[in-house]
């Protein structure tokens, strides 16, 4: 069965921020508090390197566990916002006009483009991104405040951003039938969103969803 995996993240108003936070935050933390959760994330962590796109043909040398590629399939691709997809629909469209050229938008035919990042980016620079693979609220205050994060996370020298954006694209493209240049898409936006937003005052929305 297809489907479009899209990971958009938009800049809102604070005052719908605080109308998002009460509903989706604690469905965000629920999906990464829960026990499942937290033993695959562990597996992930202690050997990223053995995840690969199923379809990638390996060497015989290569420490690569179908195992574990399912298990970080399983961890990344959950999208727990998708109940709520009218209401983010509703949200995105009260984001101002003169925002709109900060939104970070990917997509990935039968694939998670934040799956993607997270393989690429490993789960140490991973995890300084806020949210849950993806998901996430944050008021204008917080956007400002996880500024230094996101920054670090996506710092990389020539040679890291090289294996990075091939790993993403990897998963983008030997996961799901997606478009390579996605990786580019999300290694290079969302600095200039989180910094846009500072300078503009504004809270981001983050969510992995599966349009209707």
């Amino acid at each position: 069965m297809s489907f479009l995996g899209m990971w958009v993240v938009v800049p809102l108003p604070d005052a719908v921020v605080a109308e998002l936070a009460p509903v989706l935050k604690p469905v965000i933390a629920e999906q990464q508090s829960s026990p499942e959760t937290r033993a695959l994330w562990e597996e992930w962590v202690q050997a990223p390197e053995r995840v690969r796109g199923l379809r990638r043909r390996r060497r015989p040398d290569e420490p690569v566990s179908e195992a574990e590629s399912e298990a970080f399939m399983e961890l990344s691709s959950a999208c727990p916002l998708d109940e709520h997809v009218e209401l983010l629909y509703e949200a995105m469209n009260q984001s101002p006009k003169e925002w709109h050229d900060l939104a970070v938008c990917a997509g990935c035919r039968k694939g998670y483009p934040a799956a993607a990042l997270a393989h690429g980016l490993g789960p140490a620079r991973f995890a300084m991104l806020p949210g849950w693979f993806g998901d996430f609220v944050l008021t204008a205050e917080e956007v400002r405040a996880g500024l230094p994060a996101v920054t670090a996370a996506l710092e990389l020298n020539p040679e890291q951003r090289r294996a990075v954006e091939q790993r993403t694209a990897e998963w983008l493209c030997e996961m799901g039938d997606g478009d390579p240049g996605e990786a580019d898409a999300m290694l290079d936006r969302l600095v200039p969103l989180w910094r846009g937003a500072v300078e503009r005052g504004a809270g981001l929305l983050g969510c992995m969803i599966i349009p209707s």
